[in-house]
């Protein structure tokens, strides 16, 4: 049997039960303190959780609540942009407006909406003739699908008439119907009921009356729009009273746009949160435009802003950044659960979650801070971009009118940025940007901003002190500044001489985009004025901007009623002065402006696609009278030029094989002129494009040889038959050594590659002599003849024959021709 253990009665030993009471102690202790720690714990946690939904909450509506702001800025901006249109052009047809519209991008704004129109009051005196010139019009015709409708006259003395508009392809009749009743008649389809007791007509008289802009929702079944509807008056007049506005009353412009695309950009990519349009109308109503999004019945958070646009906007945002799936509530109880399990651990763990949370917040909060930057930011140099230079233009506009400070925008513009480019490559030239965005950085002073907005496209906006001195100071400092050599290093192997145009706009403006558009106009003209200087903008220029605009439009239908034609200046060869050849240069008459020269027109049709449709045309005309003059015995060369549009664009190559086929003229016969700079834009693609020109059997010329950045190498990648020395060379053969060197360099290399050398703009017998004397094989030039009609060159051989027989030199029987 164990024996019983025995006790230590030692005063100073510990005793069981005493021990034991410690650890309970201890534990009860622990427990406590546990305790105490984890519900502490979870609490806190628990208001953790809340404050940061809440800052999500922040932050997302912030974002949201700018982006429909921005949306809003951008759809009144178009109505106010149509509106200037129609006051400054009353009368615009309706294919005039179509144009226009497709000019100003509206279908990008809404495209498929309920449409965009313009109304004109037209009294009943001007009725039948109004209609008359509407109903004529085969855009308006094309709108109402051939279904015209006579308008009555109306008891008011007048009636207010759709005059343009741009509408869905797929509506029915009914709407054609619909469109051109009397929009000022309550009676009227058009007319009636809009919602909440207000009709059509009121709504008009409304915006007529208070010169502000009227917003209405429209629902279908198959669309939730809002118009937006102001009016138009007579240019100049005076609209300070009630009495003053209804007479100088033109018209209305209204633009629908989508409810459910406005919500979407807003929202996107935030979810759990709803977004509601209102507007206040001019009478103090306030009218629900839209909602949508996704929140809770009773969302935990909300916020709004006042957009002072077209009457007023009040947007709100509700509902709440969707988050974890558990609520803070049950968050904090499990931390405090946990806490009880393993107090230690738990303090360390909650130590390690609150530190990785806080960077997992910082981390989120640096790239949000990041993407925002991207997208408000040129990601080539760094400048803002487009949207934040238009944001702080239109903010820097708002302090103006407040602080009663001059403010200006600088439009900046590169003088030969494509050349580099097309030169030296794309990286070459981004390169470049980046140092021009270093300089524009060291001009603008605290407070002003340098933007890029694409391309070698910048602006510069000066307000308050930094403009003491005057906005001209400013466009200096750029100009001097961008006109110091660039360094590229091994891209370019050399430095870089580049100057640039700035046009300045300074003064108030509606808007941004209206400053900024007339600093483009400005830069416009320092272009047209030869480029390295500064131009303000002058009020005149809107007019010849608008001149531009008419004239390339009415370009596009220059070929259509016959105002281009053909004029033929010879060639010659130079050893025998016989004529061997014609150049084909078009010209165009204008029925109201008269002849108008190439100057004019070619740099228009370059900038859109007219110059391809043209450059066909030219090519079958000028092979026809090519065929004419063949067939009578004369087998001339024909030379048509060809632009670098026309070489980019893919039908080029069947435009020739067409022009050869229906002319029958042999493809030897024909030369197609591209000029240098045109080579250089894409040498190798260009190169692929003339060799496939040249299976054809046609002739390939270089025009203006020798003013671009081409080398010999480029030279002879090139299938060229011909090189024409520019005019600037031949022009200063009398009284330039260096013009001389470069003649006599460039027949020297014709000779040893075996290629033709042409040389152009001989007016001077000295001129004609020295060519001679260096072999050069043709020319042309006014020496010669003047370019002429077909007609008149058929005189000229008529006459070149006779002398011929009589033994007569050519030459002076063109001259006395002339």
């Amino acid at each position: 049997m164990t024996p019983a253990p025995t006790v230590d009665a030692r005063p100073d030993a510990p005793s069981p039960s005493g021990a034991g009471r410690r650890w309970r102690v201890a534990v009860l202790g622990t427990i406590v303190t546990g305790s105490v720690v984890a519900l502490l714990a979870g609490a806190l946690w628990r208001q953790s959780v809340h404050h940061s939904e809440r800052q999500a909450f922040a932050d997302a509506s912030t974002d949201v609540l700018g982006t429909a702001e921005l949306l809003l800025s951008q759809d009144v901006g178009f109505v106010k942009s149509l509106r200037v249109g129609v006051t400054h052009e009353p009368s615009v047809s309706p294919s005039g407006f179509l144009a226009w519209f497709h000019e100003l991008d509206g279908s990008k704004l809404d495209p498929g909406g309920l449409g965009t129109v313009v109304v004109r009051r037209v009294a009943t005196r001007e009725l039948a003739a109004f209609q008359a010139r509407r109903d004529a019009d085969p855009t308006f015709r094309r709108l109402v699908q051939g279904l015209i409708l006579p308008a009555h006259p109306s008891a008011r003395g007048y009636s207010c008439l759709l005059s343009a508009a741009v509408v869905p392809s797929s509506y029915d009749p009914q709407t054609a119907r619909l469109l051109q009743g009397d929009w000022c008649d309550p009676r009227s389809a058009i007319g009636r009921h809009r919602g909440a007791g207000t009709t059509q007509a009121q709504l008009m008289r409304l915006a007529a009356d208070t010169r502000a802009f009227v917003v209405h929702s429209v629902r279908t079944a198959h669309r939730d729009d809002f118009f937006i509807e102001t009016a138009y008056y007579r240019a100049g007049a005076p609209l300070g009273t009630l009495a003053q506005r209804r007479r100088a009353l033109l018209g209305w412009v209204s633009s629908s746009f989508s409810v459910p695309a406005l919500l979407r950009e807003s929202l996107a990519p935030h979810r759990g949160l709803s977004l509601t349009f209102y507007h206040r109308d001019p009478r103090g109503a306030l009218e629900r435009i839209g909602v949508g999004g996704h929140a809770a019945r009773s969302p935990r958070f909300s916020a709004s802003i006042a957009v002072p646009l077209a009457g007023g906007w009040l947007v709100r945002v509700a509902g709440a950044q969707r988050g974890p799936a558990l609520s803070a509530d049950v968050q904090g109880l499990m931390v405090a659960g946990a806490t009880l399990l393993m107090t230690l651990l738990l303090a360390a763990l909650l130590h390690t979650l609150v530190r990785s949370r806080a960077q997992a917040l910082g981390l989120v909060d640096q790239k949000t801070g990041e993407l925002r930057h991207q997208a408000l930011h040129d990601a080539l140099t760094g400048l803002p971009n487009r949207v934040l230079a238009l944001d702080r233009a239109e903010h820097m506009l708002a302090r103006a009118r407040r602080e009663q400070t001059p403010v200006a925008a600088l439009y900046v513009d590169l003088d030969g940025f494509k050349q580099v480019n097309d030169t030296f490559g794309h990286a070459a030239g981004d390169e470049l940007l980046q140092v021009v965005a270093q300089r524009l950085r060291s001009v603008v002073r605290a407070g002003d901003t340098a933007a890029r907005l694409g391309g070698d496209e910048f602006v510069v906006l000066v307000e308050g002190a930094n403009l003491a001195a005057g906005p001209e100071l400013v466009a200096e400092r750029v100009l001097e500044v961008l006109r110091q050599p660039y360094d590229l290093g091994e891209r370019v192997g050399r430095e870089l001489a580049l100057t640039a145009s700035v046009g300045v706009a300074w003064g108030l403006r509606e808007s941004a985009d209206e400053l900024l558009r007339d600093a483009d106009l400005a830069l416009y003209e320092a272009k047209a004025d030869g480029r390295n200087r500064y131009v303000a903008f002058k009020s005149a220029m809107q007019t010849a901007a608008r001149d531009r605009v008419e004239l390339e439009m009415d370009l596009a239908g220059a070929l259509e009623r016959d105002e281009l034609f053909l004029l033929y200046q010879p060639t010659f060869e130079l050893s025998s002065e016989s004529i061997t050849g014609v150049e084909a240069l078009v010209r165009w008459q204008h029925p109201q402006r008269g002849l108008i020269g190439p100057d004019r027109f070619i740099p228009l049709a370059e900038e859109s696609d007219l110059i391809v449709s043209i450059g066909a045309w030219v090519l079958r005309e000028s092979c026809r009278q090519a065929a004419r003059w063949h067939a009578q015995g004369r087998p001339l060369r024909m030379s048509v030029n060809v632009s670098a549009r026309q070489l980019d664009a893919g039908g080029l190559i069947d435009d020739v094989r067409a022009a050869l086929r229906d002319s029958g003229l042999p493809a030897a016969y024909l030369t197609l002129e591209v000029t240098e700079t045109a080579l250089m834009r894409d040498p190798d693609a260009t190169a692929t494009r003339l060799r496939q020109l040249k299976r054809l059997g046609v002739r390939i010329a270089i025009d203006d040889f020798g003013t671009g950045y081409s080398s010999l190498a480029y030279l002879r990648q090139f299938p060229a038959d011909a090189l024409k020395i520019d005019r600037s060379f031949v022009a200063g053969i009398a009284d330039s050594k260096h013009a001389s060197a470069i003649v006599h360099t460039l027949v020297r290399l014709g000779k040893t590659l075996n290629i033709e050398t042409l040389a152009e703009g001989i007016e001077e017998r000295y001129q004609l002599e020295t060519l001679q004397r260096e072999h050069c094989d043709l020319g042309q030039g006014f020496l010669f003849s003047r370019p002429v009609p077909a007609q008149t060159l058929d005189e000229l051989f008529t006459a070149e024959g006779d002398r011929q027989r009589s033994g007569e030199h050519a030459l002076d029987g063109a001259a006395a021709a002339r």
